[in-house]
């Protein structure tokens, strides 16, 4: 089998990796160099970066339609398989392909859509998982091979659940590429749930909220958005939490935001609308993300304050 791999992010590279060792890509099809977050210069996709360094050909089409078709026929892939890619295929660039495949985050069909480990995080699940599916016409309906799922302790971010995905996804994708003309997908089955695109708003912290739901957000947008609060009316971003969104939490009585103090070995504790939180990490406007205690040491009254 000769496949066209489409992927992205981070979280495709390790089954970029898998897949070249097999010798089974024809191509890399991978976004265009988008400026990076400091400057104006363009950076390749981590997915670009890798598949250049392993000699393997990279296509970074701003569309699929025409001209990209005419690549994929004189290509000549049998495969399309996607992990993180960005765009969506349509029907006529699908019909070039005898088999497609779209690995996606999630359980099938709960989270459909662009943010399923972020959602699965943010509503405190204890289980999330990867699926191999058939891409369809619409967002991540498609029928299923195989999924594999793992549980969530409440103490992963973002980025530590994308890569146990991520390590994950050669496991899910090479026995069935081993007996795909065996294999037959099965529709998906229970109530479907989607995800939307992620913004900076989405990190916006309110402290009325429960002790365990702010922890779950804090996770959930480290490394971006990456939640934030106002203290003295500028921004003051959390990025790491102490201990698991499922611990027993102790009563709150102070106003919901009140930094009570800074505990050694857990970091700064902040009251909210039931339970106490501790921040171990924090991003102060204009310096670099250090640890709780040392920002507080550093800022003056900071305990009595209320953050909103």
């Amino acid at each position: 089998m000769r496949i066209l791999y489409a992927a992205t992010g981070e979280i495709a590279v390790p089954l970029l990796r898998a897949l070249n060792e097999r010798g089974v890509i024809a191509a890399v099809l991978t976004a265009p160099d988008a400026p990076g977050k400091r400057g104006k210069s363009l950076v390749p996709s981590p997915v670009k970066k890798e598949a250049l360094e392993l000699g393997l050909e990279v296509w970074q089409p701003e569309t699929l339609k025409k001209e990209a078709r005419a690549y994929v026929r004189d290509l000549a892939p049998d495969a399309l398989m996607s992990f993180c890619y960005g765009k969506i295929f349509g029907p006529m660039f699908l019909s070039l392909f005898r088999y497609t495949f779209n690995v996606h985050p999630s359980l099938l069909p709960k989270y459909r859509g662009c943010a399923p480990l972020y959602a699965a995080i943010r509503n405190l699940d204890r289980k999330s998982g990867i699926t191999l599916q058939e891409i369809a016409p619409g967002i991540d309906e498609g029928r299923i091979y195989r999924t594999i799922s793992f549980d969530l302790d409440g103490t992963e971010d973002l980025a530590e659940a994308e890569s146990i995905a991520a390590g994950l996804a050669p496991s899910l994708v090479l026995p069935v590429l081993d007996e795909i003309d065996r294999i037959i997908p099965e529709e998906q089955t229970g109530e479907p749930s989607y995800t939307a695109m992620i913004g900076k708003e989405d990190g916006r912290i309110d402290f009325n909220e429960p002790a365990p739901v702010i922890h779950a957000l804090i996770r959930a947008c480290y490394p971006w958005p990456k939640a934030y609060c106002l203290l003295d009316e500028h921004p003051l971003y959390i990025t790491g939490v102490y201990g698991s969104a499922f611990d027993d939490v102790e009563a709150s009585s102070e106003e919901p935001g009140t930094v009570v103090g800074a505990v050694k070995g857990k970091g700064l504790k902040i009251a909210t609308g039931s339970g106490y939180i501790y921040a171990s990490r924090v991003l102060p406007p204009m310096k670099k993300e250090m640890d709780a205690l040392s920002f507080a040491n550093g800022c003056r009254g900071l305990c009595g304050k209320v953050l909103k």
